[in-house]
């Protein structure tokens, strides 16, 4: 949590997770059941971390971990 305003990481695997979602049903239709259960845990990490962002940050303090510019 710490780390996440400097470094960029939730908003990197959201960016892959939405990249992704384009294959995911090809992947569906060729019962390609590993890239399934990749998207799966992708998104499992980005719904746990957002609840615990919500419950303990204010909203500024949110906006801090998706404005993530690279220096």
């Amino acid at each position: 949590v710490e780390k996440n305003p400097r470094t960029g990481n939730l908003g990197s695997l959201i960016k892959v997770f939405l990249a992704r979602t384009k294959e995911l049903k090809i992947s569906a239709e060729c019962q390609n059941h590993l890239f399934i259960w990749q998207a799966h845990n992708a998104l499992f990490i980005i719904c746990c971390l957002l609840k615990v962002f919500i419950s303990r940050m204010s909203e500024e303090e949110l906006q801090l971990h998706f404005t993530y510019e690279e220096k």
